[in-house]
């Protein structure tokens, strides 16, 4: 996650400016590049998230487990 280069703080409005597909996100008027998650992390989730709902299916749990990827 990296910091863009800029000496004024963020409005809404220059958010809302931003194309729909830019992965970029607001912190206290800062803007930040946030990367896409690596096919490692993307792999580890899943596993830790069929590990989690594989548990709670065998408790009879009501809890569901839900999963975003992005590639």
């Amino acid at each position: 996650m990296s910091a863009l280069k800029q000496s004024e703080l963020t409005t809404l409005e220059q958010y809302e400016l931003l194309p729909e597909d830019s992965h970029i996100e607001v912190f206290e008027g800062i803007p930040y590049n946030m990367a896409s998650p690596s096919h490692e992390h993307q792999t580890i989730s899943v596993e830790l998230s069929t590990t989690i709902n594989n548990y709670i299916k065998k408790q009879h749990g009501s809890c569901r487990v839900f999963c975003a990827l992005l590639m």
